[in-house]
């Protein structure tokens, strides 16, 4: 649920009267950080004095913070359902919400806040949009910067918004001076291979949005035959995440080994075994990645790709990390990431579209070349609209 915050707006904009909910480890200017975490935070992060960029933006423009929302301790995670405040899923009794910025997307969802502000290092907007039947952009690399953001992964996070609409982003666009395109982009799928992991009512939405946009845009769908396969990207988000995060806990927030005690165990063996890694493995991360942008970048040059938004249906509190597919249970980060690492690899923009098929909330994912935010929020509110009639 929502921590109450009251700060009111500093300005007049496109989101005059819009209330904001702000994920945990985003600064608000007076107001303590948390991170929903016992480790104890040096005083600079743990109060802020100013607004981080994302907030001080928004309230310039007329929005108004009612207060902080719950995230996977450190951002750490896509179940916000650890150790620490967990977050239930609001549409979906008996479910997560999903995460790192689930909470964000519980208090958009039952009508708390207008508009969620998250983090999305590996799909932690995307997912708890996804599965709380909401809109989640998250924004493209550089758009604003990420002061003021207590880091995951360095070089992999991004700020990322989430609400109700497509609309109301495209109002925070505004705010934000984002800017669209003069082309009309081209409409790609991923090829099966990519599809395989992801459950067939996933898959199925995949194909009826790319119907939708195409015959909205008139032009035809063609595949992306040179995509990056899924263990390249999975294998590159972790070879660079885990020293990342070493280099965020240790050199950015500096609570890193000085505070070890203070963490819990899983996130100990995941820190030992990324400073464990040698320079070699880096070095072949790095490699990846290279590889990974250029592929993208020239396959989404003018075009927008249609993909799984997480892959599969939000699974039960009782077995968090598990992802069900017929009847069979994965691991949910290989499902999950599979669809939403190319973003953050990239550092292409990305928003998920609500979507139930059975009863089950999946949601679908437009991909797009950098520059391309508000773009891919206009194709978000062209498909909600022909879903809806």
């Amino acid at each position: 649920m929502l921590d109450y915050v009251d700060r009111a707006a500093t300005g007049n904009g496109p989101l005059d009267g819009v209330s904001v909910a702000v994920k945990e480890l985003i600064a608000i200017g007076g107001h303590t950080l948390s991170a929903n975490s016992d480790v104890p935070l040096p005083e600079t992060w743990r109060h802020p004095v100013d607004d981080a960029p994302i907030v001080a933006a928004l309230r310039a423009n007329g929005a108004h913070v009612v207060g902080t929302t719950t995230t996977h301790e450190f951002a750490w995670g896509i179940t916000t359902y650890d150790r620490g405040r967990r977050v239930d899923n609001p549409v979906m009794p008996g479910r997560i919400a999903g995460g790192s910025s689930g909470g964000s997307a519980e208090s958009v969802a039952l009508g708390e806040a207008d508009l969620g502000i998250g983090t999305d290092t590996g799909g932690s907007v995307r997912i708890p949009a996804a599965w709380c039947h909401l809109v989640g952009w998250k924004f493209g690399e550089g758009l604003i910067s990420m002061d003021g953001v207590l880091p995951l992964a360095l070089g992999l996070d991004h700020v990322g918004l989430l609400a109700r609409s497509p609309e109301l982003l495209l109002r925070a666009a505004d705010a934000l001076g984002v800017e669209s395109v003069d082309y009309v982009p081209a409409i790609v799928v991923p090829p099966a291979e990519f599809l395989a992991r992801s459950d067939p009512a996933a898959v199925a939405i995949v194909f009826d949005t790319v119907r939708l946009l195409t015959g909205a845009l008139n032009v035809e769908e063609s595949t992306a035959s040179d995509m990056p396969p899924p263990e390249q990207m999975l294998a590159c988000f972790s070879l660079l995440q885990g020293p990342a995060v070493v280099r965020a806990h240790r050199d950015v927030i500096g609570t890193w080994p000085s505070q070890r005690r203070h963490y819990p165990d899983y996130i100990v063996d995941r820190l030992n075994g990324a400073e464990a890694r040698d320079d070699q493995e880096l070095a072949l991360g790095r490699h990846l990645q290279a590889d990974i942008r250029a592929r993208l970048n020239t396959i989404l040059e003018r075009s927008i790709m249609v993909l799984p938004a997480t892959g599969c249906a939000p699974p039960s509190i009782d077995s968090p990390n598990e992802a069900v597919i017929g009847d069979q249970r994965h691991d949910l980060r290989d499902v999950v990431m599979t669809n939403t690492v190319p973003a953050n690899v990239s550092g292409l923009p990305a928003v998920t579209v609500p979507f139930r098929s059975g009863g089950e909330e999946f949601g679908v994912q437009l991909l797009g070349p950098a520059g391309s935010d508000r773009l891919l929020l206009e194709l978000a509110a062209s498909v909600m609209s022909a879903h809806a009639s």
